[in-house]
């Protein structure tokens, strides 16, 4: 069970897990795959682990500052007030 933890936690798990014999964990995804794909095996959870280790990390993004006309500060919002 994955619970509250964040896709960051789990990459860096999932990265550290793999990583246990100090090879690049995709590189040995990529191995694991193609032996699977040799016995006639499932691979979708080891490409979908692979997918997921290729994403790049998404950024936070910031609430950018805006000067109102009179020159005080407010923090934009993603829609905009209603009059």
């Amino acid at each position: 069970m994955i619970g509250t933890k964040k896709l960051s936690t789990i990459r860096k798990e999932i990265e550290k897990s793999l990583a246990s014999t100090g090879a690049d964990p995709i590189q040995r995804l990529e191995r694991q795959i193609a032996s699977s794909k040799r016995k006639g095996e499932n691979t979708e959870v080891m490409e979908g682990l692979k997918r997921f280790l290729q994403l790049p990390l998404k950024r936070r993004r910031r609430p950018t500052k805006r000067v109102k006309p009179n020159g005080t500060r407010r923090l934009q919002t993603s829609k905009p007030n209603k009059p």
